[in-house]
């Protein structure tokens, strides 16, 4: 059985959803529109809180509708910003985007120069696979 909360934010140009899947306790964030600094801080919190709450230490996240929408400044705080909010680089993060990685390239080379276990794919199958394997990171 599956215990899903959902909690969901919905602004002019984008929404998100956070959800926790108990039988893989990995959480589970989907973006739809502009991914942009201010949002990204807001998910890091509800992130943080169900980290708190469920303990587990891996997050899927579902870019395949987003688009990133900062600057190069922006996007080089955003592990900071998580790290401040509870997630810290112990944290496994997968990125399932759409078609190219190029969009989201820099995004994950940031969050892997500043020390977090984070990687791009293009399916969700692959994404959870490598989320419940050993390897931090298996280019």
């Amino acid at each position: 059985m599956i215990k899903v909360l959902t909690n969901r934010i919905r602004r002019q140009t984008m929404s998100y959803t956070v959800t926790h899947n108990k039988n893989t306790n990995c959480i589970l964030v989907s973006i739809e529109g502009e991914l942009n600094l201010p949002l990204f801080v807001e998910m890091a919190k509800e992130v943080a809180h169900y980290f708190k709450e469920y303990g587990c230490r891996h997050v899927l996240n579902d870019l395949r509708h987003a688009r990133l929408v900062e600057s190069i400044t922006d996007i080089y705080t955003m592990p900071k910003h998580a790290s401040k909010i509870g997630i810290t680089s112990s944290v496994k993060r997968a990125l399932v985007v759409s078609g190219s990685f190029e969009e989201f390239h820099f995004l994950e080379t940031v969050f892997v120069n500043q020390g977090n276990m984070v990687k791009m794919f293009n399916n969700i199958n692959d994404a959870q696979q490598w989320l419940q394997s050993e390897a931090p990171h298996s280019y």
